[in-house]
């Protein structure tokens, strides 16, 4: 998993943005991984994970996604509610409990957001999908993720009917960073760039997750994953 969702080095302005500190104390975040061997610094270009940092970030959000799954399908926890409680709970469950758990669930390969989970041996997840701001006006697909971990984007996109699964149709894209236009359920909606920049869609007719996740060995180049 490299820092940013498009494989991209991450400058240091967007990850502190990301984990809600400041740019400086990012910076010292950075400097102290990269002193352990777990990221890749480049002056004047941002960072990247090295293949041990990789791994070690593949399970983390591995553990993360099955807890999400787990409090959503098995606790009834509503979307929006998952991302801070699974991070409370993620520190606290051990690899035995982890497993225990995958093997509840039916081993998933997709948590509740549509984004894939990595596997137990540092495979890396691959979706067949695009993001939805890279498709002409006119396409229609399906939400396969939602990348976003902001609850309040989350429950709003809901409430408007956008959510894994459901069948879109992009209208138009505003130019000078004005918002998409999408039909969801014959209601015409407009999204803020931020918002549609965290939809991905598949296929118009495919299930979701049907056929498309694949993994492949962590270390291998993805510019899809988040």
């Amino acid at each position: 998993m490299l820092l940013t969702d498009h494989g991209q080095q991450a400058d240091t302005g967007d990850l502190a943005a990301k984990v809600g500190v400041s740019p400086a104390a990012a910076s010292q975040m950075l400097k102290k991984l990269a002193d352990l061997d777990l990221v890749k610094l480049e002056p004047y270009r941002g960072a990247d994970l090295t293949t041990e940092g990789l791994h070690r970030a593949l399970r983390v959000v591995r553990r993360h996604r099955l807890l999400e799954l787990f409090l959503h399908r098995i606790m009834g926890f509503e979307l929006q509610d998952l991302h801070s409680r699974a991070r409370a709970l993620e520190a606290v469950i051990d690899e035995t409990f982890e497993e225990k758990m995958d093997a509840m669930l039916g081993s998933p390969r997709i948590d509740p957001h549509g984004r894939p989970i990595p596997g137990r041996n540092a495979t890396w997840p691959k979706l067949g999908d695009s993001p939805l701001l890279d498709l002409p006006p006119g396409t229609s697909g399906v939400i396969s993720r939602i990348t976003t971990d902001d609850a309040n984007a989350i429950k709003y996109l809901h409430g408007l009917g956008v959510r894994p699964g459901s069948v879109v149709v992009l209208e138009g894209i505003a130019p000078f960073d004005g918002p998409a236009s999408v039909r969801v359920k014959g209601n015409l909606v407009h999204l803020g760039r931020r918002l549609a920049q965290a939809l991905h869609v598949s296929e118009d007719g495919k299930k979701k997750g049907s056929g498309s996740v694949k993994l492949v060995q962590a270390g291998a180049k993805d510019d899809g994953a988040s």
